[in-house]
Order: structure tokens, then C-alpha cells, then sequence
């Protein structure tokens, strides 16, 4: 490494970030998480090269990643290696060249629930590997402290994902409903989630919408799933509320989104939920019942003009999460140069032993 990147000043990386989701003009909202890391990151000077196999078989996306990887951290181009949810941080650990920061993103940690409550044999089986991962790195991060404690790592630290503030920004709720041709006069509640997707509960979304629309308060339950970013801005400001009925969580971006928009969150106690919307007026954090919901979305519904969860999670602008993320990469750098240092004085400390004939 040269020596400049050693320096205690302006240090500039060169990150190989490994991912198996990334915005692609097909599937627009996948892995914004990541894009928005990579482009703050960029934005600081750090030059970022993103390994992103395209759509396909399993296996061939596996074995195309894993040859990237070895191939161009072979070169010692690259100070770090960055990989994103369990098996694709197993894939950048598949050289011993370059550092490897894991990031795990939630199920590769906590398990993917099914309908039934159950957690799927393959889930399980990430998990277990993610955890032997963990003490195969030089760094972990996890998205909350739930997420850590299922590491069985104490080092792993704890990274949320930030919120880019310049994109996520209260819009006037008239305009972002004139935007998408909404009714101005009606009740609106947003799921940012796949309905598909078992573990994001859609069914206790609409059961809820139900019990509210019983005690005679009209309301209808928007699904926005799929969408770019810009979108999703304005159907979270077009908004009356946005609804979190997960089964299960890490540190669900959707809720920070709408935080940073000033829209109340009636969301199921999950991941790091309670404590975003702790201190944050008009949102509500709710047990995993129909009518907990429902009550939680007749007191956003009823709460008078914007919530202040944008100044609430200052804290999460990416500006500040992608600093700790950058001390990270020094600790790695650092952790590495330590064991090679350790094993090459055990080396030669090590006696030669000479066999007589």
C-alpha cells in the first residue's frame, strides 16, 4: 500500500464493493442502499469500483463475482473490499490479498421468516455461515444492535444504512398529490414494501386499513413497491402516513425515509424501529395486532402537520454514516497489517529444525 494512504490526514481509499443488489434500469429500487453508499463515498474523493454480476443463474452469478474478486484484488489495486449480505461477503473473502469489511444487511443474520412464523432452512443456514464469516474478516458491520447480538460477534459495529437528505426532503403534501394526480381531501397510507415478500406482512397492513375504515374512518392503503427513489419521495409525501407491519426487521430504510420526510410511521416493533421513532411525535410502535395498528394510524392521521423525525435522525444523514464508515476501512487496513506483522515475526521466530541423515 502506499504510503500516503497510511497518512493521518485526507485519506483516499479504493474500495471493491461486492454486491448481488444494485439499481439497474430493470429493477430501479433494488440495493439503493448500496448506490447511496457508493456515490457519497465518491463524492469524499474515495474511488469505488462496483462488482454487480447481472441477472441469471445463481450459481453463474456466484462463480462470475468470485472470479472478479480474485482476479482483481490479485492486482493490489484495491485497499479494501466491501461485501454486502452474508454470502456475497463470503465471496470477497474468497482472497487473503485485501481487507474484507462484511456488511450484513438482516436475514443473513436474523433468518428469513416465512408465513407460518418459521424461519427457512436456507436462512438458517446463511446465518450460520455469516456468523463463522464474522471471525474471518477484518471488520463487521451490522444495521442494529439486534443484528449484533445474532452475530455472537462483540466486535461487529453498528452501521445503519444513512438517508441521502438531499433526495428524501419534506415536498408540500398538495404538490406531491398533484404530482401523482391523488385526491387532495382523501386519507393516504403507504406500504414501502414487496407485498410478496412474507416477512413485510402485507395482509396485517390491510387488515388494519380494515379495522380503521370500521370505526368509520375512510382511509386507503397505497402500495408503493418497486419504484425508483424520485417516486418513492413523493408517494412518502403524498402521504397521510407510512405503515412498517414487518415480521421482521434489521434497520428498515423505508421508516428513516419517511422520518426524513416528516411523515408520522405507525410500524411493529422491529429491528431499531422503537428507537428511531422514540423521540418523534405523531408515530407509534405498535404490537403485531390489527387494531394496535389501526390505532397507531388514527393518531397519525389525526396529528396536525409534519412530524420532526427529519431533525430526529440527523444523525443518520449520509454525510456523518459514510465518516464512520471510512474509519472502519482504516481500522480493517490497520487489522490486517497487524496479523500480516504477527505471523511473519511468528515466522521467524519459529526454530529450523534440522533432520541428520
Amino acid at each position: 500500500m502506499n504510503s500516503d494512504k497510511l497518512d493521518t490526514g485526507n485519506k483516499r481509499y479504493r474500495v471493491l464493493m461486492v454486491t448481488g443488489i444494485y439499481p439497474t434500469q430493470a429493477s430501479p429500487h433494488k440495493g439503493t442502499f448500496v448506490k447511496t453508499l457508493v456515490d457519497s463515498l465518491v463524492a469524499r474523493g474515495h474511488e469505488v469500483e462496483v462488482i454487480h454480476p447481472k441477472q441469471g443463474p445463481v450459481i453463474d452469478r456466484y462463480l462470475s463475482t468470485a472470479w472478479q474478486v480474485f482476479w482483481k484484488t490479485l492486482t493490489g489495486r484495491f485497499d479494501i473490499v466491501h461485501g454486502h449480505y452474508g454470502l456475497w461477503c463470503l465471496l470477497a473473502r474468497l482472497q487473503w490479498t485485501t481487507p474484507v469489511v462484511a456488511a450484513y444487511l438482516g436475514d443473513d443474520l436474523l433468518g428469513t421468516v416465512t408465513f407460518d412464523g418459521e424461519h427457512t432452512r436456507k436462512s438458517l443456514l446463511v446465518a450460520r455461515i455469516s456468523r463463522w464469516l464474522c471471525r474471518h474478516v477484518e471488520a463487521v458491520t451490522v444495521k442494529s444492535e439486534q443484528m449484533k447480538k445474532m452475530s455472537l460477534w462483540e466486535n461487529a459495529v453498528v452501521i445503519p444504512d444513512g438517508i441521502d437528505f438531499t433526495r428524501f426532503h419534506p415536498i408540500p403534501r398538495e404538490e406531491a398529490r398533484t404530482m401523482l394526480g391523488w385526491d387532495q381531501k382523501r386519507n393516504y397510507v403507504v406500504f414501502a414494501n414487496n407485498p410478496a415478500i412474507p416477512v413485510k406482512n402485507f395482509a396485517l397492513a390491510q387488515a388494519a386499513i380494515a379495522r380503521l375504515q370500521e370505526r368509520g374512518i375512510a382511509a386507503e392503503l397505497v402500495v408503493a413497491s418497486g419504484l425508483a427513489q424520485e417516486q418513492v419521495v413523493q408517494y412518502i409525501n403524498a402521504s397521510n402516513a407510512l405503515i412498517l407491519p414487518s415480521v421482521a426487521e434489521g434497520s428498515p430504510n423505508v421508516v428513516k425515509e419517511a422520518m426524513a420526510c416528516n411523515i408520522p410511521v405507525v410500524a411493529t416493533d422491529v429491528g431499531d424501529v422503537a428507537e428511531l421513532l422514540a423521540h418523534t411525535a405523531g408515530c407509534s410502535v405498535c404490537p403485531h395486532d390489527a387494531d394496535a395498528l389501526a390505532t397507531g394510524l388514527e393518531k397519525a392521521l389525526a396529528f396536525q402537520g409534519r412530524t420532526t423525525g427529519r431533525e430526529d435522525i440527523r444523525h443518520l444523514d449520509m454525510m456523518h454514516i459514510v465518516e464512520q464508515v471510512v474509519a472502519l476501512y482504516e481500522q480493517a487496513i490497520q487489522r490486517k497489517a497487524d496479523n500480516c506483522a504477527t505471523r511473519f515475526l511468528q515466522a521467524r521466530q519459529s526454530p529450523t529444525i534440522v533432520e541428520g541423515r
